[in-house]
């Protein structure tokens, strides 16, 4: 009999042991989060409808220059652009480069699997460019007092060129060489035009000595 009681004794603590252990186990778990709604299907992507969501250009184009051209389209099998100013293909949200040469209307048409077409205009403005420097060479980095000089060039879109300090005029051109005999160093080749301004530091300084 002694021998049961020891036994049941044994028995409890083991239940006891074992219902402590699971109650730690409990608490270390982490508190269950609720259940997330899903997310809301904006409204004008809830549709079977053909949509044009969006069309416009990231900014105001400049002739013969590239500019972004950005479009959204849902539920479309094709798209086309008049003019055909870049390929496009059924997109929530894409942008392409196009280059301009004068103001025009795009079209943009969306079609359906059914044929089914929608269509979105707009007008494009197109401004003068701004100048660009297009490369600078030089025939030295370090010169003399009126000692030869020879600076490379090249430039669109401008109206006037010019070296500063001391205002020297050059030629517009894309490509061109100029050579004088300066008495101080050039600073920055500058091109101008109605459009703007735009510069390029010289990599030139003067010599000390004679």
């Amino acid at each position: 009999m002694w021998k049961a009681a020891r036994g049941l004794l044994a028995f409890a603590a083991l239940v006891a042991t074992a219902s402590l252990a699971v109650r730690l186990v409990e608490r270390m778990k982490p508190p269950a989060r609720p259940a997330q709604k899903p997310a809301a299907v904006p409204a004008e992507l809830n549709t079977d409808e053909v949509r044009i969501l969006n069309f416009y250009a990231a900014r105001i184009p400049e002739r013969g220059r590239p500019f972004t051209l950005c479009y959204g389209v849902v539920n479309a099998a094709r798209v086309e652009l008049d003019p055909p100013l870049a390929e496009l293909f059924p997109s929530i949200s894409r942008c392409v480069e196009a280059t301009l040469d004068k103001p025009t209307r795009a079209t943009l048409t969306a079609y359906g699997q059914d044929g089914r077409a929608v269509r979105v205009q707009i007008d494009l403005p197109v401004r003068a460019p701004a100048p660009e420097i297009l490369f600078v060479e030089v025939s030295g980095r370090e010169i003399r007092r009126g000692e030869r000089f020879t600076l490379c060039y090249g430039v669109r879109d401008a109206a006037r060129v010019r070296v500063e300090p001391g205002g020297m005029d050059l030629p517009v051109s894309a490509k061109h060489c100029a050579t004088w005999f300066p008495v101080q160093a050039p600073e920055k080749l500058v091109a101008e035009s109605a459009a703007g301004r735009t510069e390029a530091a010289l990599p030139v300084r003067l010599a000390n000595g004679p």
